[in-house]
C-alpha cells in the first residue's frame, strides 16, 4: 500500500497481512499511513488474527523550520505511542521537505535549517526514549537528508541510530557498504531492497519520474540488482547487528489481479541463504 495518490492499485489489508504471514517470519513494519487503524486497540486484533507482529513502523515530520518543530514533535510523539502499544521496537523517521515542495530532490539546506533539523533529531530521540522505542534516521530520496555528505553530517553532528535502505542509498548516490561501515554501530534498523543502478541514475539526475522508474522496475528482487545486498548483509553480520532485516519492495500494481508475492517470496528465500 503506498499514501501517494494515484500510485496504483491499493491492496487492502486483509490480503496484505495474509500473504506476509504466508510467506514471512510473522514479523512486519507497520506500513504507510493508513495501512493498519490508527487506533492501536482496533490494529492489534487485526494483527493478532494474522499471528503478526510489528517490529517497525514509519514516522515522517518537517523537522528544519523552526517555527512548526512543536508541531511535528507532538505528532512524532503520538506515531511513537502508536508503535509502542503495537510492540514495536523501532521508529523509523524520514525528514521530509516542506509540503509544497514540488521537487522530489535538490532541496538544499542552509546552515540555520541544518541546525534546526539536527536539534530536531535530538528531540525525537528524547520521544522516542520516552515510549521505549529505538529511533532510526532514514536517508532517503525525496527527503531532506540523501547524499553522503547528508549521511555523514547527520551521523558527526547526533547521536541517532540510522535505518540502512540497501535501494535508497543507492538511489540517492551513496554506497550501501561505505554507510554501513562509517554508521558502524549506529544502525538500528535495515530495509534490504535491490535496485536497477542506471534507473536510479536517471532519476537522480536527469529526472525521470520516480513513479515511472518503479513502474519500469526500478526495483528488483534481492540479489538482482546492484546495491550489494549480499555484501551488506556480510558487514552487517561480521559488526555483529542484531537487529531486524525487512524486505521493501515498491511496486505499483495496475489491478487486484497482479501478484507481487512472488518476487518477495524470491527476496526472502535470497536473504535467508545469506543469513543461514
Amino acid at each position: 500500500m503506498s499514501e501517494v495518490p494515484g500510485w496504483g492499485h491499493q491492496l487492502d489489508a486483509d490480503r496484505v497481512l495474509s500473504e506476509a504471514a504466508a510467506v514471512g517470519e510473522g514479523a512486519i513494519d507497520a506500513g504507510p499511513a493508513g495501512f493498519l487503524p490508527d487506533r492501536s486497540d482496533q490494529a492489534r486484533p487485526m494483527l493478532k488474527r494474522h499471528r503478526l507482529s510489528v517490529v517497525a513502523g514509519p514516522a515522517q515530520a518537517i523537522l528544519h523550520h523552526h517555527d512548526i518543530g512543536g508541531l511535528e514533535l507532538a505528532h512524532l510523539d503520538g506515531q511513537a505511542n502508536w508503535l509502542a502499544a503495537l510492540g514495536a521496537e523501532t521508529m523509523v523517521l524520514s525528514a521530509m521537505p516542506p509540503r509544497t515542495a514540488s521537487a522530489d530532490h535538490g532541496i538544499v539546506l542552509s546552515s540555520m535549517g541544518w541546525a534546526h533539523l539536527l536539534h530536531l533529531i535530538g528531540s525525537v530521540q528524547h520521544v522516542c526514549s520516552r515510549h521505549k522505542i529505538r529511533l532510526a534516521v532514514q536517508p532517503r530520496y525525496g527527503s531532506m537528508i540523501q547524499g553522503p555528505a547528508d549521511i555523514e553530517r547527520l551521523l558527526v553532528s547526533t547521536e541517532a541510530g540510522l535505518c540502512l535502505d540497501t535501494g535508497h542509498l543507492v538511489l540517492v548516490g551513496a554506497d550501501p557498504v561505505e554507510v554501513l561501515e562509517l554508521g558502524a554501530g549506529r544502525i538500528q534498523h535495515v530495509h534490504l531492497n535491490d535496485i536497477d543502478a542506471n534507473l536510479a541514475l536517471q532519476v537522480r539526475e536527469y529526472g525521470l519520474d520516480y513513479a515511472e522508474a518503479i513502474s519500469r522496475d526500478l526495483y528488483k528482487p534481492l540479489g538482482t540488482g546492484d546495491a550489494s545486498v549480499d555484501r551488506v548483509v556480510e558487514a552487517l553480520r561480521r559488526t555483529g547487528y542484531r537487529g531486524w532485516y525487512t524486505l521493501n519492495q515498491d511496486t505499483r500494481l495496475p489491478s487486484a489481479e497482479d501478484r507481487p508475492l512472488g518476487a518477495i517470496s524470491r527476496s526472502l528465500q535470497h536473504l535467508r541463504a545469506l543469513l543461514a
